[in-house]
Parts: structure tokens; C-alpha cells; sequence
């Protein structure tokens, strides 16, 4: 087994200091790994976030390094990346829950195997009737069948992301997040793609953390809408690893896209207030409202 492990949390506006408990209990249990949790601080504006973060400083093993200027979530990793001291970093979005009691141990024997990349997956959490106005939590119960770990290895590099995954640093450090990427989404698309190109293989284990916290309505439309800012600005390069751009290039086949955009335009604040709204959310209307608001980008 390995010995040596940095776990690197990321954060903005999110309290996590009970994922970092939990981590640092685990990693206490794990004899003869030396470990260090950080948790680096993306310039949150949340000031009970940041006090209550602010204890993480107390935990044995623990940091909290709070910087005071939003870098991106591509920068934030790189950050932490630099800043870890050991060989191996696990990177696990501050948002999710730890669920599994041996979920280091699990990691670390992944690597023990000789694996250099290792992604865990997460899992959605949540009452489905009390979630049912939520579109985010809709949106990722309908795309459950793509998280098991069946699905996963059958998408290595598809289905990888930076929520929950193990790589060694050596290999991080000549892979680094683009730091082109500072709007939300698809940075982790982008180290898929990289590390498909450089023949590294990425080794799906059961591993997940939980997906138990949704944003509104309105904040998850609003970062849907940056992502594809971003798919906009990085297209030619990720062709062949978007569903966005293989139906944007089919719509353009048929000849659609202008009589698309045409409906889009005069529908768009109506589609998008019923998506943000207090109502049940419609997935369809979801996928109807990104593909316009993708061709408007690209017309």
C-alpha cells in the first residue's frame, strides 16, 4: 500500500468542515500513511462559510487556506496541487458527503495496484419528493444510469470527473487543470481528454461520495449557462467529447439550427423563467432551453 497521501478539498461557499472530520478520522485509522487534508478557500463571499471553515485549522493534520480572489476551479486545483506535500492527491469536491467508511483505504489500495489515475464516482442522495422542484437534483437522478460503475468502464474517459479522484502527483504535474478554464464546467472534460491522448488509463473503482447538496434552481441554470460559455470558447478542441457539440453539429446537418434559434429567441425568457421557477422543472424544457442557448453562442 501506499504511504504518503495529500487529500486536496477545493471550496466556495460551502461548509465542509465535517467531510474533513471525517477524512481525518480515516486517515488517522490508516497505520503507517503519513496524510494532510487541505482545504484551499476560492475566495468564498459567504462570511458564515468562511467562520465556520475557519476551524478546520484545528484539526490535527488539517489546513484551511483561505485566498481572497476567485482563481477558477481550474486554478483552485492547481493551487492545491502545488501546495500538497506528498505524492499522491485525492481531490474531493467540498460540496459532497463522505459515505464510505473505508473510502481512503480504498484509494489508496487502488494505487497500491500500480494505478496512477483513479476515479470514484458519487452517488445522488436525496428524497425524490421533496426534491421534485429541484431541477438539479432531476437533472442528475435522470443521468443515474451513467454513474455505476458498469457504465464508468465502459466510458473510461467520458465519464471522468475532478469530484472525486485519486492521481499520482508526478502525473498531475504534467497534467494540470487548464487554467484557461475559469468559467464553470469542463475542465475536467479537458484532463479526460489529455490523458486519453497520452495513453494514461484512468481505473474506475466503487469508490462514490454523495451528490446531497442542490443549488436553486436559478444558480444551477445561471452555471449551466457558464459551462456553455466555456464549450463555446474551448469547441474545437473538445470535439468528440461533448454531447452539446454532437447535437449542435447534427442540427446543423438538417438545417434546423436557424429555425431553432428563431423559436429560442422568442421563447427564451418564458422557457427560462419556468425553469427557474418554483414549479416542477422539465427536463425536456432543460435540454430545449441548452441547445438554444448553445446555438446562440455559435451563430
Amino acid at each position: 500500500m501506499i504511504d504518503e497521501i495529500s487529500i486536496l478539498l477545493p471550496t466556495y461557499n460551502d461548509v465542509c468542515i465535517d467531510a474533513v472530520r471525517e477524512l481525518a478520522r480515516q486517515a488517522k485509522c490508516i497505520v503507517g500513511v503519513k496524510w494532510e487534508v487541505i482545504v484551499a478557500d476560492d475566495g468564498s463571499t459567504d462570511a458564515d462559510a468562511i467562520e465556520a471553515n475557519c476551524a478546520i485549522n484545528e484539526i490535527e493534520g488539517c489546513r484551511y487556506i483561505r485566498r481572497l480572489e476567485n482563481a477558477g476551479r481550474a486554478r483552485i486545483r492547481n493551487f492545491l496541487a502545488a501546495s500538497a506535500r506528498f505524492k499522491w492527491l485525492l481531490f474531493i469536491d467540498s460540496g459532497m458527503g463522505i459515505i464510505r467508511e473505508d473510502f481512503i483505504s480504498k484509494y489508496l489500495e487502488a494505487a497500491s495496484e500500480g494505478e496512477q489515475v483513479v476515479y470514484g464516482g458519487y452517488e445522488v442522495v436525496g428524497n425524490a419528493q421533496e426534491l421534485e422542484r429541484n431541477l438539479r437534483f432531476k437533472y442528475e437522478k435522470s443521468n443515474e444510469k451513467t454513474l455505476s460503475l458498469q457504465w464508468r468502464r465502459e466510458h473510461v474517459y467520458d465519464q471522468f470527473h475532478t469530484s472525486n479522484f485519486l492521481m499520482s502527483k508526478v502525473v498531475y504535474q504534467q497534467f494540470p487543470l487548464d487554467e484557461r478554464v475559469r468559467r464553470y464546467g469542463y475542465e475536467d472534460v479537458l484532463l479526460g481528454k489529455m490523458l486519453a491522448t497520452a495513453n494514461i488509463r484512468i481505473k474506475h473503482i466503487d469508490n462514490p461520495i454523495a451528490f446531497d447538496n442542490f443549488e436553486s434552481n436559478e444558480l444551477f441554470v445561471q452555471k449551466t449557462e457558464e459551462s456553455l460559455h466555456t464549450l463555446h470558447e474551448l469547441a474545437d478542441e473538445l470535439q468528440g467529447y461533448a454531447k452539446m457539440l454532437d447535437a449542435e453539429r447534427r442540427i446543423r446537418k438538417w438545417n434546423l439550427a436557424r429555425p431553432y434559434l428563431h423559436i429560442y429567441n422568442r421563447s427564451r425568457q418564458g422557457w427560462r423563467s419556468a425553469l427557474c421557477g418554483d414549479s416542477k422543472p422539465s427536463l425536456l424544457l432543460f435540454k430545449a432551453y441548452k441547445l438554444g442557448y448553445f446555438l446562440s453562442l455559435q451563430a
